[in-house]
This record gives C-alpha cells, structure tokens and sequence, in this order.
C-alpha cells in the first residue's frame, strides 16, 4: 500500500493536458488519467488549449484529433513550432475510422494515438510510456547542456592559458636579452682583465686573477641556474633547438 501511495506521489508530479471538444470523453479520460496519479488540465478546444500551454508545460497531452475550429493536426503543429513545447509528447485520441488523420498526425509531431472509446489500460500504459520516454529525453538535454557549458569553459581556460603562455614567452625573450646583455657587461671586462694581469708581472696579480676566476665562475654559475629552468629550457628547446 505504501509503495503504492509512494508511486501515486511521483507521478502526482506530472501533467497531462487532455484536449477533446466532447465533454463526455474530456471527462472519461480526465478520471482514467487522474486515477492513474497523474496531474489533470482539460480544454474543450484547440485555442484553450494553447492558451493552457502559454502557462503550463505538461509532461504529455492527449488531443483529440478531429475538433470544430482548431483541429488537432493544427494544435500539434503549432506545438512542434514552439521551442518550449517541441519535446511534449502529443498522443492523439481518434475515431474508429480516422486512420488517414492519425497518419497524417503522426507525420507532423504526434508521438502514438489511441482510439475512442478508451480502454484504461491501454491509455495509461501509453501514456506512461511516453511521459517516462520525455523525462529521459529531457535528461539527455540537460547533460548535453551541461557538458557544452563545461566545454565551453574548458576552451575558455585554454584560451587564456594560450594568452598567458605568450605573454610567458614574450618575458623570457626579454629576459634573455637582458640577461645576454648584463653577462656581456660582465664577462668582457673581466677577460680583458685577466688578460691584462697575465701580462703583468705585479706581485699581486696571481691573487688577483684568482678573485675574478671566482667572479668568472660564480657568474657561470648564474648563467647554468638561469638556463636550467623549464621555462627557459622549454623555450630554447622550441625557437632555438637547444637540446639539454
């Protein structure tokens, strides 16, 4: 009993719009319907019934297909032509007799088609069917906009992160060749130096050429830490073909 109560409860969640000129067919399948567990919404015409769905989006509609007015085939039509509404399933209800209708119906949107007079099972087993079969399709939607939004993310991070390997590039370049620069500025004074004391016999020369070997070395030094960073490595690897 509770499982049923609990059953009854969910699809209590869920709307159906029942559409027929007929009264006494509105109300036969409107107590089918309701019995069922479903939500009920009755239009006695075309027109009510797309005033009904300027409001209300139901999980299925059953629409009689032969109506004074706005006939079914119409109502579907311009259901199909609604964005909101393109992915309602529209089961239609038809005579005995009214075959070429029901195809034509089908041709333009319409998901099944029951014959009057009712029989519940029938009815609610359809209708079941499809009101599951647009929840599940209504899911599929979701996700896929889920993943296109998170795609869209991911290509927006790339982006920056292709900005921001640039702008990475671009200082490195500039470091480059600031540091070229100030190891010149460094390294040629001191080879003119070194030069100049080997070619001198002062006393202190041999102390003063061993200071600047030691300046010599700790600049070499700087320019190994330098290179041997994976930035600046990547770099010279990638514009230079600098191997390690």
């Amino acid at each position: 009993m509770k499982n049923e109560q609990s059953e009854q409860g969910q699809l209590r969640e869920h709307i159906v719009l029942i559409v027929d000129d007929n009264e006494n067919n509105l109300q036969i399948a409107a107590k089918i319907v309701h019995q069922a567990g479903y939500q009920v919404l009755l239009a006695s015409d075309g027109k009510s019934a797309l005033e009904i769905l300027q409001t209300v989006v139901p999980d299925a509609i059953l629409l009689d297909i032969m109506m004074p007015g706005m006939s079914g085939l119409e109502v579907c039509e311009t259901i199909q032509r609604t964005t909101a509404l393109t992915g309602i399933p529209v089961i239609f209800l038809s005579a005995v007799g009214e075959d070429a209708m029901i195809e034509e119906g089908l041709v333009h949107g319409g998901v099944d088609y029951i014959t009057k007079p009712f029989r519940e099972r029938i009815l609610c087993a359809r209708l079941r069917l499809h009101i599951e079969r647009g929840i599940y399709q209504k899911e599929i939607i979701r996700q896929k906009e889920i993943l296109t939004e998170k795609n869209k993310a991911l290509i927006e991070v790339q982006e920056q992160l292709i900005h921001l390997n640039a702008a990475l590039e671009r200082q490195i370049e500039k470091n480059l060749a600031i540091f070229a620069g100030m190891n010149d500025m460094i390294r040629n004074p001191l080879a003119v130096a070194m030069s100049m004391l080997e070619m001198n016999d002062h006393p202190e020369s041999d102390q003063i050429i061993s200071q600047l070997e030691r300046i010599d070395a700790a600049v070499d030094d700087l320019d190994k830490g330098f290179l041997a960073s994976d930035k600046v490595l990547s770099y010279l690897k990638k514009h230079y073909h600098i191997c390690e």
